[in-house]
């Protein structure tokens, strides 16, 4: 599998256990799929910050954020990265009307409430 874009939603709404439930499912997506490359995209409003992990390197998460949300910053800044990624998945509440316009590549929207992204996919995960 070729890089993958991870969008993590840092905003007031999200509280450390869903932080630590996305950064287990992360860890999950890279030891199962093992792509070349994961690209973290931290975004409350604006990105906060990014990380990338190679392929067998362990994921340590380091989010920045707590502000207002805005889905399309982090698909502005695949665009401004220059990345074609094999999917891009947004860990989030989904907590937001600011989504962005559908793109090429195909997303996956993971959240813990009941509510649906406007475009994609939408899977539940549910906090322990």
């Amino acid at each position: 599998m070729g890089e993958i874009v991870i969008a993590v939603d840092t905003s007031g709404s999200i509280r450390k256990r869903e932080l630590e439930e996305f950064a287990g499912e992360i860890s999950a997506i890279s030891e199962e799929a093992q792509p070349e490359a994961i690209h973290v995209v931290y975004c409350d409003a604006q990105v906060q910050s990014t990380q990338e992990f190679r392929a067998a390197e362990p994921v340590r998460l380091e989010p920045k954020g707590g502000g207002g949300t805005d889905f399309r910053p982090p698909f502005e800044w695949v665009a401004e990265n220059d990345i074609a990624p094999a999917c891009l998945i947004y860990l989030t509440d989904l907590c937001c009307e600011s989504f962005p316009e559908a793109p090429e590549f195909p997303v996956l929207w993971v959240t813990n409430s009941r509510r649906m992204a406007p475009f994609s996919e939408t899977v539940r995960i549910s906090l322990e």
